[in-house]
């Protein structure tokens, strides 16, 4: 079998000596400083010994193209891998992002210890392992389509980044497919109609302030980070509209957010008074960690405050006034959905559907609008001509 190295040898010459070898086709050449060895018995002596060394470490995968912290990384096995390609990615994921993304790294590390390939290197990992770690957790954890995408997903992204950082060549999850998912089992399916009355009237009479927060996701479609995020100063009340930065959108455009009349109606009567403009407009006084004190220990959460609010913080509120105290399967993020179903019944186009979501393609937008398709259908029957 052809191997990528030359045996070392030692050369000799009137300008020094020195060991040389090849990797790949390149020529190397070291010295270590031994040609400051006066006796030259004693000199051969430690370029035997380097020739020995570096072949060991040519054998054992070394590759001397790569600078010295990326040989050691690219020495790592696979879980320290995925930990290193996480610590990269961290900076562009969200907390919440993140803790998912670890937790499947996590997941990952217990099956690659039971299928006892914890010592493989990164730089041995094949197609087939990647199949066989996928396909043992998704059966382990006892995943849904649509968990195991989920997953696979991580994992090809995490390996991309070891491809970026050149700790591999090739990203070996590239080609392995993800599972069809049942269309049916929409995970953001809205409630009925008159499921989302009972919410509506729940959510009023239970918690106004939160309830104010979900009908914003319904008129602005904007995500639960965005509108966590957005401070007073965004506000314009003059103009009807939200400016979100591009810090703070999922494709890091700035972007207008129109306010129409029915939320409008909500937010003039929050931000009465002078507010301080970096407030959170869904925001609480709570110190983290602690809680409310003093003359703000009766103050409400989804309020404008200093201090933000965690998405989770707004998912438990949903899961215990609506799944658990309703019983209706709806998540709060669903509120796009059904926003965007009742825009189209109600005559807006696609375009403004698609502007006000922020989205690049209409397709983007068909996602959420799921009755899309039957106004499509209506629209054909009803303006079909004669032949």
């Amino acid at each position: 079998m052809h191997t990528k190295y030359t045996i070392p040898k030692l050369s000799k010459n009137s300008k020094g000596w020195y060991v040389h070898y090849r990797y790949e086709g390149k020529q190397f050449r070291e010295s270590n400083g031994l040609n400051k060895i006066i006796d030259l018995k004693n000199r051969e002596i430690e370029y035997d010994k380097l020739c020995k060394d570096i072949l060991i470490e040519l054998k054992s995968g070394w590759n001397p193209n790569l600078p010295d912290g990326i040989q050691i990384q690219n020495d790592m096995c696979v879980v320290e891998a995925l930990r290193f390609a996480l610590e990269k990615r961290e900076q562009y994921l969200d907390p919440k992002t993140y803790r998912t993304y670890k937790g499947t790294v996590n997941l990952f590390e217990t099956t690659i210890s039971k299928l006892g390939i914890e010592r493989l290197k990164i730089s041995d990992l094949k197609r087939i392992h990647v199949k066989h770690i996928i396909e043992k957790t998704s059966i382990t954890e006892k995943w849904t389509p649509k968990t195991h995408n989920t997953r696979l997903g991580h994992l090809k992204i995490l390996l991309t980044v070891l491809v970026k950082w050149d700790i591999i060549e090739l990203n070996p999850a590239t080609n392995i497919d993800n599972i069809k998912v049942d269309k049916q089992s929409d995970f953001h399916k809205p409630a009925s109609d008159a499921e989302i009355e009972t919410i509506k009237n729940t959510l009023i009479e239970k918690d106004f302030r939160f309830y104010v927060y979900s009908i914003t996701i319904f008129h602005t479609g904007m995500r639960e980070v965005e509108l966590l995020k957005v401070t007073i100063e965004m506000i314009n009340l003059s103009k009807n509209e939200f400016t979100l930065p591009g810090t703070m959108t999922k494709n890091g455009k700035a972007r207008i957010v129109p306010i129409n009349k029915f939320l409008k109606e909500y937010l003039v009567k929050m931000i009465l008074g002078k507010i301080p403009k970096q407030y959170y407009l869904f925001g609480s006084f709570k110190e983290p960690g602690i809680g409310n004190r003093g003359k703000n220990q009766i103050l409400p959460d989804f309020i404008p405050g200093p201090t933000h609010i965690s998405r989770d913080t707004a998912t438990r509120r949903w899961e215990t006034l609506v799944k658990k105290g309703l019983g209706i399967k709806m998540n709060l993020y669903a509120m796009k959905h059904y926003g965007a179903d009742k825009k189209i019944l109600a005559g807006m186009n696609m375009d403004s559907l698609r502007e006000l979501y922020g989205h690049s393609s209409k397709l983007m937008t068909e996602k959420y609008a799921k009755i899309i398709k039957e106004v499509y259908r209506k629209d054909i029957l009803d303006n079909s001509p004669d032949f």
